[in-house]
């Protein structure tokens, strides 16, 4: 397809994903290649107020001037929004790789029937699901503000609750001048005793925000005073609580948990790892996802104020499109393929699914 042909394909997603410092930056680049000049510039901003209308002008604007002028576009959205762009205009052969189409959906596809070929062994027990939701915005510290990530949490809140699950213990701090102390131990810990987890065919737990190699951090950070101790979160005591032992309602029942860590730095790397010896049992059902973030330039962070984390939307996106019909680990594929071929080597993040002990293949088919 011609330029301004995609562009058009793409139009309504670019609308709805672009933000307003990439938008800047967009009409700054086009009138210094002539694409535009300082009247058509100012026209998008001046004359529009919301930032969809504003992306819708300046969009259209471009289309019209044919295939080069569209093509000044794409490129330059390239450098400002690389994962927006390898979204909206994946390189030929990586959209069917990750997923078997180019355009997924914004919504969750409902499931009206089941699955043809489900195995007898498979598990399709629709019953009442709880989730647990913890997101760590705000820091003590206010230079640990995870700017965006109230985006992520909202994002997956609405996911779960279109999978048929009730989120609970969803904490949000969102608010820059408001600190709550978040206890994600002691959330955890309660969640793991919740009677609503004997009804429940299954449990997913998102945590989201910075940390260290095993550990997530919760609302104090990093301790300031020699005799204070790190507020860490260890990663193996989602295991140990959720156990059999110490949970018997999640007996032989799929467990999702989901760690979306991460810091912005210098090429820092974040692969949070776990014993697979120490809380693993048989009876221990688990698939668990964790990100891994690549920063290779000083004060870059992939988590868009406006629109949240590339993992979070690839995640959402994959789960929207494919979870009326696709098992988990096949879901969890296709998430982790949307990172293979990201748009350079050293601004990439990869997910990393850190172990699956499933011994039949679990589906979530939202609307059954």
């Amino acid at each position: 397809l011609a330029e301004n042909q995609q562009l058009f394909r793409a139009r309504r997603m670019l609308v709805d994903r672009i933000s307003t410092p990439v938008m800047a930056n967009l009409l700054d680049h086009l009138l210094e290649d002539r694409i535009l000049n300082e009247r058509e510039r100012d026209c998008v901003f001046e004359e529009h107020l919301a930032r969809a209308d504003r992306a819708s002008c300046l969009i259209d604007m471009v289309r019209r001037k044919g295939a080069r002028a569209s093509q000044e576009l794409i490129t330059n959205l390239k450098n400002f929004d690389p994962f927006l762009c390898n979204d909206l205009f994946p390189p030929v052969g990586q959209a069917e790789e990750a997923g078997g189409s180019r355009s997924f959906s914004t919504h969750i596809q409902r499931t009206d029937k089941l699955v043809g070929q489900l195995e007898t062994s498979d598990m399709v027990i629709i019953k009442t699901r709880v989730a647990l939701l913890i997101n760590v915005r705000n820091f003590v510290n206010k230079k640990w503000i995870r700017e965006g990530s109230e985006k992520d949490d909202a994002a997956m809140a609405t996911l779960l609750t279109a999978l048929g699950y009730r989120v609970r213990y969803c904490f949000r701090n969102e608010t820059k001048k408001q600190t709550k102390i978040l206890d994600i131990d002691k959330a955890v810990k309660d969640f793991a005793q919740l009677p609503d987890l004997s009804q429940t065919d299954s449990v997913i737990v998102v945590i989201m925000s910075h940390g260290i190699m095993g550990a997530v951090y919760g609302s104090r950070g990093k301790a300031v005073n020699p005799n204070e101790k790190d507020d860490l979160f260890p990663i193996d005591n989602i295991f140990e609580y959720l156990n059999a032992k110490n949970c018997p309602a999640l007996r032989d029942k799929p467990k999702v948990i989901i760690i979306q860590a991460c810091r912005g730095g210098d090429s820092l790397i974040f692969v949070i790892e776990t014993n697979p010896g120490k809380c693993l049992s048989r009876s221990m059902k688990l698939i668990v996802v964790f990100l891994c973030q690549i920063h290779s330039t000083r004060n870059v962070s992939w988590r868009d104020p406006d629109f949240g984390s590339p993992f979070i939307q690839y995640l959402v996106e994959v789960f929207n499109t494919f979870s009326h019909k696709d098992h988990l680990e096949k879901l969890f594929t296709k998430v982790m393929n949307r990172f293979k071929q990201g748009p350079t080597p050293t601004k990439r993040q990869m997910p990393v699914k850190d172990r699956c002990s499933l011994s039949t293949h679990f589906y979530l088919f939202p609307g059954l």
